[in-house]
């Protein structure tokens, strides 16, 4: 099976798996960041210091933000590259007039998505 890519599909499946890698790179890394600020939020909780319980709690509420929206972000970019791998296996099946069943599942293999899956799994992005 051919798949037909114009030069813009391609460009725009390239740049959105790019954005996609760094996107869920910067996820990992504020992970890793809220777990540290947790720890430090946990040990100034149990000495009963609160100025830097506070503090530490802000910096915390900045961290779960900014990671929220880089997961935002990065579902955003998944959802763009399954429509753009959609699109260009709908037009090669339209060129081809594809009827085999089979190639469903080579989507499936290649691609790593079902479409019969539910698409509100937000725990698959990254």
């Amino acid at each position: 099976m051919s798949v037909i890519m114009t030069p813009d599909l391609r460009h725009r499946l390239m740049t959105s798996e790019r954005y996609f890698r760094r996107a869920c790179e910067q996820v990992f890394i504020l992970n890793r960041l809220v777990e540290e600020t947790t720890v430090r939020f946990n040990i100034a909780d149990a000495r009963q210091n609160q100025i830097t319980r506070y503090n530490v709690r802000l910096r915390l509420s900045v961290l779960e933000g900014v990671r929220n929206m880089f997961y935002e972000f990065a579902a955003k970019k998944a959802a763009d590259i399954v429509e753009l791998q959609r699109h260009i296996l709908d037009a090669d099946a339209d060129e081809e007039m594809i009827t085999d069943d089979s190639d469903s599942d080579m989507s499936e293999l290649a691609f790593g998505y079902q479409a019969t899956s539910d698409d509100s799994s937000e725990d698959a992005y990254c």
